[in-house]
């Protein structure tokens, strides 16, 4: 075997996240050295196969809770532990995946497909698909977080005749022990030969319900070290954010999910309208509750041309063409008064007005999402349900926020997902609404994420809560409440059978996951 690249590091300090939204102790972390030495991309890759199994026999040994972590970008504790963490950042080998392998069934387009290991960033990914004029099918709004942590904590995006980001994924290369490992893909869509999985040691498996319970699994499952995807010629997005009246033809195409019923601006009517990709819709209650208007992001298919194609230009600290909530409030930190009075409310809507300028731009993915520059403080809250009651629950949190009595830079929005098959999958229903809260993390934000999910839940409105962002309000019973039985004992069952010795099991067990009874 080539000279080790895995080394230890101890950690003195408590894990808080990029966002700095929770406090956990640990002991320490393995990384790799980035400099792989002189072997081939593909040996790289099985060498890294067997030291991330080494570290498993390692844990195993010393009786360590592991997680694998990304760019800590979630806000939860969905995937912390108090053992220790492997970063994997250092592992962002790609792959085209020779045509030979593919297995002779598998319905779509051989060449678009690619062999991604864990550690790429999604914007590594999107350079190196790139360079092959390919796409990546959906993004979330940010482009910082490892692919492999989107993909396991449900990173939505808003294509909303695509998916969230986990429903690129047609297979997944899991390490479930020190002398195991396996390929996975759905049996009802056969990807590759068994010969591939050969090729990276591991056994093949195809199986559609561990398929779709070890893709949203938050760490859960063991190592993913690969992750194959289906990927997309370039495509170019037509971005155009506006305000507009908060009225029935709004409230209507938000719960038909079909943005189409929106007149856009006279600067963007000439544009295509016939392929819509993106629909998102940002309120800001502190212009009203509700706010006299809206602010409407739409974004519609269009050609990319290489020769024509100029990317959108970056001001400085801008929040960026997909600004979320969450980017807004992290340029909101240091610039707003604390603590917040009424007499701060004109300049922190004026704040807000600048972040949300009206635009019309043209741009391809990997330009459109790009990292967020968030500092400070800041927290968010995803919670998805059937886009019929989007309404009802947006006037809920309304109402709430006015009962509350305080000031809080706080934005509400609504973003819309086609519905997955991964069985936790938070973007569960199809299509999703979901009702983003973002807000700068006080005890006052969380109070208030908590009063509007208790008055979500005594509404009967079902939701479900985005696993990597706040979440506390979920309880065992709850999450069977929202998932249903047979997609809980499915999940928890897999987890048993792709882990099946109980010591690697109670490894990747943290305190999340048994707190919720997903764990044996």
């Amino acid at each position: 075997m080539a000279t080790p690249r895995r080394f230890f590091r101890p950690k003195t300090t408590p894990e808080t996240g990029r966002h700095d939204a929770y406090r956990q102790k640990l002991e320490g972390e393995y990384a790799f050295d980035p400099d792989t030495g002189n072997l081939s991309p593909f040996e790289t890759y099985n060498a890294a196969t067997q030291e991330l199994q080494a570290i498993l026999r390692d844990c195993k040994e010393k009786g360590k809770s592991l997680r694998a972590r990304g760019s800590l970008w979630s806000l939860s504790k969905v995937a912390v532990t108090d053992g220790y963490l492997i970063d994997t950042k250092a592992l962002r080998l790609a792959f085209e995946v020779p045509k030979a392998l593919t297995n002779p069934s598998y319905p779509g387009d051989s060449h678009l497909l690619r062999f991604v290991e864990c550690g790429n960033s999604v914007a590594a990914l999107n350079d190196y698909l790139f360079s092959a004029g390919l796409s990546i099918k959906g993004c979330g709004s940010n482009n910082g977080q490892t692919v492999a942590g989107a993909i396991s904590t449900g990173t939505h995006g808003g294509g909303y005749r695509f998916g969230a980001m986990q429903d690129m994924v047609v297979g997944l290369h899991l390490i479930t022990g020190a002398d195991k490992h396996v390929y996975l893909e759905r049996n009802a869509m056969p990807v590759m030969q068994p010969a591939f999985a050969q090729s990276i040691g591991a056994d093949l498996i195809r199986d559609d319900t561990l398929f779709n319970a070890a893709l949203v699994s938050f760490g859960s499952f063991g190592i993913i070290h690969g992750m194959m995807i289906e990927t997309r010629a370039l495509f170019a997005l037509n971005a155009v954010r506006f305000r507009f009246p908060y009225r029935e033809s709004l409230k209507s195409a938000i719960t038909t999910c079909d943005p189409q019923q929106i007149p856009l601006p006279a600067t963007a009517q000439a544009m295509p309208q016939s392929q819509p990709y993106h629909f998102e819709v940002f309120f800001n209650p502190n212009e009203g509750t509700p706010p006299e208007d809206a602010i409407v992001l739409l974004m519609f298919e269009a050609p990319y041309d290489a020769n024509s194609y100029i990317p959108p230009s970056w001001h400085g600290g801008e929040s960026g063409l997909s600004a979320s909530g969450l980017n807004v409030m992290g340029a909101l930190v240091g610039k707003i008064p604390d603590p917040l009075n009424r007499l701060a409310v004109p300049f922190l809507n004026d704040q807000v007005k600048e972040e949300f300028s009206p635009y019309f731009k043209h741009g391809i993915i990997r330009d459109l999402f790009r990292g967020e520059k968030t500092l400070g403080k800041t927290l968010a809250c995803g919670v998805g349900m059937p886009v019929p009651r989007a309404i009802e629950a947006i006037d809920i949190a309304f109402n709430v926020y006015q009962d509350a009595k305080v000031i809080l830079p706080v934005i509400l929005s609504f973003r819309f997902v086609k519905g997955t098959q991964a069985l936790l999958g938070f973007t569960r229903f199809d299509p999703t609404a979901v009702l983003e809260m973002d807000a700068v993390n006080t005890p006052q934000t969380r109070a208030y994420f908590s009063q509007v999910l208790h008055a979500l839940d005594k509404a009967g409105i079902p939701f479900t809560l985005h696993w990597g962002k706040y979440n506390d309000f979920l309880t065992a019973e709850g999450l069977r409440a929202c998932y249903g039985e047979t997609a809980i004992d499915q999940w928890v069952s897999s987890r048993e059978t792709l882990l099946d010795d109980p010591a690697v099991r109670q490894m990747f067990t943290n305190t999340f996951v048994a707190r919720l009874g997903l764990a044996t």
